[in-house]
């Protein structure tokens, strides 16, 4: 806290950076820690080698209470010495950079000089002396940079911070190295801090290019392994934010914003699947509709033959020839009919599924097939409203088409608001909002012992 943010003309941003008040309050706490573990084992022992202890569980109690008290011992031997190297380094980390400060002040003091002496040069009254002094590039006559001995300086400043850096992790690392054995997870966690620049980066690599899949998806028609591909990478995003966030080096909002996401795709995907299955259905109950409509208006168009043959039919006088005839003409009639039905039933169901425009697929994420399916189905109950089956079949249809909407504008909404004032570790230039990024840190927390 309090150190320069702005390094020029020296660096473009702090060599020496660290917050060496962090690292002694986390010593504060390692040292409490120990000294409670110390406290606690202490207790224990009392309990391991008392004999008033009677009863059934006695022995057991004894020798647990030994056990754990040894594991004590050991968890505050390896505090003890951690905080200790912690201690040390954030001693020296201090000395560095107040020696980068001191430097930083010197070469700043050297540029206004050097400013100002060029100054001198473009006026006509400075003295032949001054304007062959420096020129106005902030180097002198001889060409020499006037900052070079500054950065000399800075440059072995970070060469012993380096040093002194890689000494202490030495240190620590001999100092963990011990009779405790850390469990699966905690190895996991210590492979998680280690590769944490390569997981950032692999996940932001991942994330990326899922939208950008999801943004082609709006102008054209990806493979189907291509959408396969998405879900896998948005899987991949999460499990590596996972990985950060159960490390303590990411946050958990991001791994709640990719499950998020991994649930919209779900809704999203059987949304579709249940508009299939309406689509279906209603394409049956309309073919049945067509067929329906066409018997009736069929038999309306031949009533007047039927009711000539019936009027024949029941006619006393009508001769066997007469009567044949107009059972004949009646069987016409109904054929007609039935021919008329099943035309209009194979019609209807050779009827191809009307083309949806980019335009219409893109309120469901430029899915062409989905918004077809919806197309067909208005245009099935346009055809049929009367049709109380067509009306069933189809009840759902625009519930599961509007889920699907929702779930795609979602989504979109916290990828984009997300990737927008965010920062990323793929495209570095990006600018962020720094409130944002602090939101999201309070739900940075590891996963495990809070020793």
């Amino acid at each position: 806290m309090g150190r320069p943010r702005d390094w020029s003309p020296l660096a473009a941003a702090d060599p020496v950076p660290g917050d060496p008040d962090a690292i002694l309050a986390e010593v504060a706490h390692l040292t409490l820690v120990a000294a409670m573990l110390r406290r606690e084992s202490g207790d224990l022992r009392a309990v391991g080698a008392g004999d008033g202890l009677t009863g059934r569980y006695a022995d057991a109690l004894r020798d647990g209470a030994r056990e754990l008290e040894v594991h004590l011992r050991q968890t505050a031997g390896r505090y003890e010495r951690v905080h200790g190297h912690l201690t040390a380094w954030a001693h020296e980390l201090a000395g560095f950079q107040d020696e980068a400060d001191r430097v930083l002040g010197a070469a700043r003091a050297v540029a206004a000089e050097t400013s100002r002496t060029a100054g001198d040069v473009g006026d006509p009254t400075a003295s032949d002396s001054t304007a062959s002094g420096t020129d106005a590039g902030g180097t002198d006559a001889g060409g020499a940079d006037p900052l070079a001995v500054h950065r000399a300086a800075l440059a072995r400043i970070e060469a012993r911070r380096d040093e002194r850096a890689d000494h202490y992790a030495r240190l620590i690392g001999h100092g963990i190295d011990d009779v405790i054995k850390d469990s699966w997870w905690e190895r996991l966690k210590d492979t998680a801090d280690d590769w944490q620049g390569v997981i950032s980066l692999a996940v932001d690599v991942m994330s990326w290019t899922a939208t950008v899949i999801a943004v082609a998806a709006l102008l054209t028609t990806p493979a189907g392994w291509v959408a396969g591909l998405a879900v896998w990478l948005s899987a991949g995003v999460l499990a590596g934010h996972l990985a950060l966030a159960a490390a303590g080096d990411g946050s958990w909002a991001d791994v709640a914003m990719d499950v998020f996401g991994l649930l919209t795709m779900h809704v999203g995907n059987a949304a579709l699947a249940e508009l299939r299955a309406v689509r279906e259905a209603t394409r049956l109950a309309a073919r049945d509709a067509a067929g329906e409509t066409a018997a009736a208006n069929s038999a309306r168009a031949g009533r007047a033959v039927r009711d000539r043959a019936s009027a024949v039919l029941n006619r006393r006088g009508a001769t066997r020839a007469e009567r044949a005839r107009a059972r004949h003409a009646r069987n016409i009639a109904h054929a007609v009919t039935r021919r008329a039905a099943a035309a209009a039933e194979a019609a209807e169901a050779a009827a191809p599924i009307p083309q949806a425009s980019r335009w219409e697929a893109a309120s469901v994420g430029g899915d062409l097939e989905e918004a077809a399916h919806i197309k067909d189905i208005r245009r099935l109950r346009a055809a049929y409203p009367a049709s109380p089956a067509v009306r069933a079949a189809s009840r759902n249809a625009e519930g599961l088409h509007n889920a699907s909407r929702l779930a795609w504008a979602a989504a979109t909404s916290v990828d984009g608001l997300d990737k927008g004032l965010g920062g990323s570790d793929l495209l570095w230039f990006k600018p962020d909002f720094a409130p944002y990024g602090r939101a999201k840190d309070r739900y940075t927390k590891e996963v495990g012992t809070s020793w």
